[in-house]
Protein backbone atom coordinates (compact mmCIF):
# COMPACT_ATOMS: atom_id res chain seq x y z
CA UNK A 1 0.00 0.00 0.00
CA UNK A 2 1.35 3.44 -0.90
CA UNK A 3 0.78 6.19 1.47
CA UNK A 4 -0.62 9.88 0.29
CA UNK A 5 0.37 12.87 1.82
CA UNK A 6 -1.00 15.57 0.63
CA UNK A 7 0.70 19.75 1.69
CA UNK A 8 -1.04 20.06 4.71
CA UNK A 9 -0.16 16.51 5.84
CA UNK A 10 3.27 16.89 5.41
CA UNK A 11 3.40 20.14 7.51
CA UNK A 12 1.82 19.17 10.79
CA UNK A 13 4.17 16.36 10.73
CA UNK A 14 7.84 18.36 10.14
CA UNK A 15 9.65 18.79 13.48
CA UNK A 16 12.50 20.97 12.53
CA UNK A 17 14.84 19.07 15.09
CA UNK A 18 13.78 15.79 13.62
CA UNK A 19 14.34 17.14 10.21
CA UNK A 20 18.04 18.31 11.14
CA UNK A 21 18.85 15.29 12.51
CA UNK A 22 17.35 13.56 9.50
CA UNK A 23 19.49 15.45 6.90
CA UNK A 24 22.83 15.31 9.08
CA UNK A 25 22.80 11.53 8.97
CA UNK A 26 22.14 11.75 5.17
CA UNK A 27 25.31 13.97 4.72
CA UNK A 28 27.39 11.53 7.28
CA UNK A 29 26.31 9.02 5.28
CA UNK A 30 27.08 10.52 1.75
CA UNK A 31 30.63 11.21 3.26
CA UNK A 32 31.12 7.87 4.19
CA UNK A 33 30.27 6.62 0.86
CA UNK A 34 26.93 4.95 2.12
CA UNK A 35 24.24 7.36 0.48
CA UNK A 36 24.30 8.15 -3.48
CA UNK A 37 22.87 11.56 -4.78
CA UNK A 38 22.21 12.41 -8.36
CA UNK A 39 22.17 15.67 -9.92
CA UNK A 40 19.02 17.56 -10.75
CA UNK A 41 18.09 17.33 -14.00
CA UNK A 42 15.65 19.85 -16.10
CA UNK A 43 13.63 19.76 -18.48
CA UNK A 44 12.44 22.69 -20.59
CA UNK A 45 8.97 23.09 -22.78
CA UNK A 46 7.36 25.59 -23.95
CA UNK A 47 6.43 27.67 -20.92
CA UNK A 48 7.41 24.99 -18.16
CA UNK A 49 10.55 23.89 -16.58
CA UNK A 50 10.47 19.84 -15.00
CA UNK A 51 13.10 19.51 -12.90
CA UNK A 52 14.08 15.47 -10.98
CA UNK A 53 16.56 14.89 -8.53
CA UNK A 54 17.04 11.43 -7.02
CA UNK A 55 18.51 8.96 -4.58
CA UNK A 56 19.19 5.90 -2.42
CA UNK A 57 20.02 5.70 0.69
CA UNK A 58 20.76 2.02 1.91
CA UNK A 59 21.27 2.95 5.13
CA UNK A 60 17.48 2.87 5.76
CA UNK A 61 16.43 0.72 2.89
CA UNK A 62 14.81 3.57 1.15
CA UNK A 63 15.35 5.47 -2.56
CA UNK A 64 13.73 7.97 -3.75
CA UNK A 65 12.90 10.87 -6.32
CA UNK A 66 11.51 14.49 -6.12
CA UNK A 67 10.21 16.14 -9.10
CA UNK A 68 8.84 19.60 -9.47
CA UNK A 69 6.89 21.86 -12.33
CA UNK A 70 7.59 25.33 -12.66
CA UNK A 71 5.25 27.26 -14.75
CA UNK A 72 3.46 30.66 -15.02
CA UNK A 73 1.04 29.50 -12.83
CA UNK A 74 3.99 28.80 -9.93
CA UNK A 75 5.55 25.69 -8.63
CA UNK A 76 4.36 22.55 -7.48
CA UNK A 77 6.56 19.84 -5.71
CA UNK A 78 6.33 16.27 -5.43
CA UNK A 79 8.50 13.40 -3.66
CA UNK A 80 7.93 9.46 -4.21
CA UNK A 81 9.11 7.33 -2.30
CA UNK A 82 10.37 3.54 -2.58
CA UNK A 83 11.39 0.53 -0.38
CA UNK A 84 14.56 -0.25 -1.53
CA UNK A 85 14.34 -4.19 -0.67
CA UNK A 86 11.44 -4.63 -2.71
CA UNK A 87 10.71 -1.63 -4.86
CA UNK A 88 7.04 -1.05 -3.29
CA UNK A 89 6.17 2.87 -3.59
CA UNK A 90 5.78 3.81 -0.12
CA UNK A 91 4.75 7.14 -0.34
CA UNK A 92 3.78 9.86 -2.81
CA UNK A 93 3.65 13.40 -0.73
CA UNK A 94 3.82 17.00 -1.08
CA UNK A 95 7.06 18.27 -0.66
CA UNK A 96 7.11 22.40 -1.11
CA UNK A 97 7.30 22.88 2.53
CA UNK A 98 9.15 19.54 2.85
CA UNK A 99 11.87 21.45 1.07
CA UNK A 100 11.56 24.46 2.75
CA UNK A 101 12.75 22.77 6.17
CA UNK A 102 15.40 20.37 4.53
CA UNK A 103 16.76 23.82 3.05
CA UNK A 104 16.79 25.18 6.61
CA UNK A 105 18.45 21.75 8.25
CA UNK A 106 21.18 21.80 5.39
CA UNK A 107 22.20 25.23 6.37
CA UNK A 108 21.96 24.19 10.13
CA UNK A 109 24.06 20.93 9.68
CA UNK A 110 26.65 23.70 8.03
CA UNK A 111 26.29 25.74 10.71
CA UNK A 112 26.74 23.33 13.63
CA UNK A 113 30.33 21.48 12.00
CA UNK A 114 31.51 25.02 10.19
CA UNK A 115 30.61 27.73 12.73
CA UNK A 116 31.28 25.21 15.86
CA UNK A 117 30.48 28.05 18.20
CA UNK A 118 27.40 27.37 20.44
CA UNK A 119 25.69 30.77 19.60
CA UNK A 120 26.24 34.41 17.73
CA UNK A 121 23.94 36.87 16.10
CA UNK A 122 22.58 35.88 12.37
CA UNK A 123 21.71 37.89 9.08
CA UNK A 124 19.31 37.06 6.71
CA UNK A 125 18.89 38.32 3.57
CA UNK A 126 15.78 37.19 1.93
CA UNK A 127 12.25 37.16 3.33
CA UNK A 128 10.70 34.90 1.12
CA UNK A 129 8.70 31.54 2.40
CA UNK A 130 12.32 29.88 2.35
CA UNK A 131 13.74 32.48 4.88
CA UNK A 132 11.72 31.59 8.54
CA UNK A 133 12.65 27.71 8.32
CA UNK A 134 16.38 29.27 7.81
CA UNK A 135 15.87 31.00 10.99
CA UNK A 136 14.43 28.14 12.64
CA UNK A 137 17.16 25.55 11.68
CA UNK A 138 19.55 27.25 12.68
CA UNK A 139 18.37 27.72 16.36
CA UNK A 140 18.48 23.65 16.57
CA UNK A 141 22.04 23.98 16.49
CA UNK A 142 23.14 27.24 18.01
CA UNK A 143 21.66 30.06 20.12
CA UNK A 144 20.69 32.63 18.09
CA UNK A 145 21.11 36.09 20.03
CA UNK A 146 19.46 38.20 17.34
CA UNK A 147 18.03 37.95 13.76
CA UNK A 148 19.50 40.93 11.81
CA UNK A 149 17.44 40.71 8.06
CA UNK A 150 17.60 42.59 4.94
CA UNK A 151 15.29 42.28 1.61
CA UNK A 152 14.45 44.17 -0.90
CA UNK A 153 11.27 45.03 0.14
CA UNK A 154 10.21 47.67 2.89
CA UNK A 155 7.37 45.42 3.81
CA UNK A 156 8.16 42.15 2.72
CA UNK A 157 11.29 42.81 5.26
CA UNK A 158 9.16 44.49 8.13
CA UNK A 159 6.29 41.20 8.18
CA UNK A 160 9.56 39.39 8.60
CA UNK A 161 10.56 40.44 11.52
CA UNK A 162 7.23 40.38 12.81
CA UNK A 163 7.25 36.46 11.96
CA UNK A 164 10.20 36.28 13.56
CA UNK A 165 8.94 37.70 16.48
CA UNK A 166 6.20 35.95 16.92
CA UNK A 167 8.50 32.34 17.21
CA UNK A 168 10.42 33.62 19.86
CA UNK A 169 13.27 35.75 17.97
CA UNK A 170 14.81 38.76 19.28
CA UNK A 171 14.75 40.35 15.52
CA UNK A 172 15.40 43.82 13.49
CA UNK A 173 14.75 44.69 10.10
CA UNK A 174 17.61 46.79 8.63
CA UNK A 175 18.11 48.86 5.95
CA UNK A 176 20.77 47.71 4.56
CA UNK A 177 22.61 44.89 4.14
CA UNK A 178 25.62 46.23 5.79
CA UNK A 179 23.26 47.18 8.59
CA UNK A 180 22.27 43.71 8.31
CA UNK A 181 25.70 42.34 8.66
CA UNK A 182 27.08 44.80 11.37
CA UNK A 183 28.07 42.21 14.67
CA UNK A 184 26.69 38.91 12.42
CA UNK A 185 29.24 35.89 13.01
CA UNK A 186 27.03 33.78 10.65
CA UNK A 187 25.13 35.25 7.41
CA UNK A 188 22.60 33.32 5.62
CA UNK A 189 21.46 34.62 1.75
CA UNK A 190 17.87 32.90 0.53
CA UNK A 191 16.92 35.26 -2.01
CA UNK A 192 16.11 34.98 -6.06
CA UNK A 193 18.72 37.66 -7.01
CA UNK A 194 19.93 37.06 -10.58
CA UNK A 195 23.12 39.48 -9.42
CA UNK A 196 25.85 39.64 -6.44
CA UNK A 197 24.50 42.50 -3.55
CA UNK A 198 26.95 41.12 -1.39
CA UNK A 199 31.13 41.44 -1.87
CA UNK A 200 34.21 40.57 0.17
CA UNK A 201 34.43 43.73 1.96
CA UNK A 202 30.70 43.46 3.33
CA UNK A 203 30.85 39.56 4.43
CA UNK A 204 34.56 40.56 6.03
CA UNK A 205 33.45 40.57 9.45
CA UNK A 206 31.41 36.93 9.08
CA UNK A 207 32.54 33.79 10.16
CA UNK A 208 30.60 31.20 8.21
CA UNK A 209 28.15 31.93 5.74
CA UNK A 210 25.45 29.75 4.12
CA UNK A 211 24.61 30.93 0.41
CA UNK A 212 21.31 29.16 -0.52
CA UNK A 213 19.68 31.60 -3.01
CA UNK A 214 20.48 30.16 -6.56
CA UNK A 215 20.89 26.76 -8.53
CA UNK A 216 20.94 27.97 -11.74
CA UNK A 217 24.54 29.20 -13.42
CA UNK A 218 23.19 32.50 -14.47
CA UNK A 219 21.80 33.48 -10.55
CA UNK A 220 24.51 34.68 -7.92
CA UNK A 221 23.86 36.18 -4.21
CA UNK A 222 27.56 36.81 -3.53
CA UNK A 223 30.51 38.30 -5.82
CA UNK A 224 33.87 36.26 -6.65
CA UNK A 225 36.01 38.10 -4.39
CA UNK A 226 33.57 37.44 -1.50
CA UNK A 227 33.76 33.57 -2.31
CA UNK A 228 37.70 34.23 -2.40
CA UNK A 229 37.75 35.66 0.97
CA UNK A 230 36.45 32.32 2.77
CA UNK A 231 39.02 30.13 3.48
CA UNK A 232 37.04 27.46 3.24
CA UNK A 233 34.30 26.34 0.78
CA UNK A 234 32.15 23.83 1.51
CA UNK A 235 29.12 22.57 -0.81
CA UNK A 236 26.04 19.82 -0.81
CA UNK A 237 27.03 17.73 -3.70
CA UNK A 238 30.01 18.63 -5.70
CA UNK A 239 28.90 17.49 -9.34
CA UNK A 240 26.00 19.52 -8.72
CA UNK A 241 27.89 22.23 -7.63
CA UNK A 242 29.95 22.61 -10.80
CA UNK A 243 27.33 22.67 -13.27
CA UNK A 244 24.70 24.81 -11.41
CA UNK A 245 25.97 27.20 -8.85
CA UNK A 246 26.55 30.42 -10.14
CA UNK A 247 28.40 32.07 -6.58
CA UNK A 248 31.15 29.57 -7.67
CA UNK A 249 31.23 28.68 -11.17
CA UNK A 250 31.49 33.04 -11.76
CA UNK A 251 34.65 32.76 -9.31
CA UNK A 252 36.12 30.20 -10.87
CA UNK A 253 35.69 31.21 -14.61
CA UNK A 254 38.16 34.62 -13.20
CA UNK A 255 40.28 32.61 -11.31
CA UNK A 256 39.11 33.71 -7.77
CA UNK A 257 37.93 30.14 -6.91
CA UNK A 258 39.20 26.32 -7.77
CA UNK A 259 36.82 23.56 -7.64
CA UNK A 260 39.91 21.29 -6.59
CA UNK A 261 39.41 23.34 -3.08
CA UNK A 262 36.01 22.62 -2.86
CA UNK A 263 34.78 20.35 0.13
CA UNK A 264 31.60 18.32 0.22
CA UNK A 265 29.50 18.71 3.36
CA UNK A 266 29.07 15.17 3.66
CA UNK A 267 33.20 14.73 4.20
CA UNK A 268 32.96 17.04 6.74
CA UNK A 269 30.32 15.29 8.86
CA UNK A 270 31.90 12.16 8.16
CA UNK A 271 34.90 13.38 10.18
CA UNK A 272 36.64 14.87 7.84
CA UNK A 273 38.88 17.87 9.59
CA UNK A 274 38.09 21.87 8.25
CA UNK A 275 40.44 23.79 7.62
CA UNK A 276 41.12 26.89 10.10
CA UNK A 277 39.19 30.26 9.13
CA UNK A 278 36.42 31.50 7.72
CA UNK A 279 34.02 29.26 5.79
CA UNK A 280 31.36 29.19 2.88
CA UNK A 281 28.62 26.58 2.49
CA UNK A 282 26.98 26.89 -0.70
CA UNK A 283 23.73 24.87 -0.91
CA UNK A 284 21.56 24.28 -3.71
CA UNK A 285 19.33 21.17 -2.43
CA UNK A 286 20.59 17.75 -2.78
CA UNK A 287 18.10 15.00 -3.48
CA UNK A 288 19.13 12.90 -0.20
CA UNK A 289 17.92 15.10 1.76
CA UNK A 290 14.01 15.03 0.24
CA UNK A 291 14.70 11.44 0.32
CA UNK A 292 15.99 11.23 4.02
CA UNK A 293 13.34 13.92 5.15
CA UNK A 294 10.37 11.92 2.90
CA UNK A 295 11.45 8.39 4.87
CA UNK A 296 11.20 10.16 8.34
CA UNK A 297 7.52 11.96 7.71
CA UNK A 298 6.48 8.50 6.54
CA UNK A 299 7.74 7.03 9.39
CA UNK A 300 5.77 9.44 11.39
CA UNK A 301 2.73 9.13 9.09
CA UNK A 302 2.40 5.22 9.63
CA UNK A 303 2.79 5.41 13.37
CA UNK A 304 -0.10 8.02 13.19
CA UNK A 305 -3.49 7.25 11.81
CA UNK A 306 -6.30 8.92 9.17
CA UNK A 307 -3.52 9.15 6.58
CA UNK A 308 -5.25 7.62 3.01
CA UNK A 309 -2.95 5.12 0.88
CA UNK A 310 -3.72 2.93 -1.91
CA UNK A 311 -2.89 0.11 -4.16
CA UNK A 312 -0.69 0.63 -7.35
CA UNK A 313 -0.62 -2.10 -9.53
Amino acid sequence: MTLILSEKDVEGLLDMDGVVAAVEEAFRRKGLGEAENYMRTRTRGASSVLNVMHANLPYLGRAGLKAYLSSKSGTKFVVVLFDAADSTPLAVMGADMLGRFRTGAASAVATKYLYREASGTVAIFGSGRQALTQALALRSVMSVDEVRLWSPNDAHREAFARALAEKGFRARACGSPEEALRGAVVATTITSSREPFLDGAALGGVAHANICGGNVPAHAEISADAVASFQAVVVDDLPQAKFEYGDLVRAAQVGKFSWDSAIELGAVVAGRPVPEGRTLFKSGGAAIEDVAVASALYEAARAASGFPDVRLT
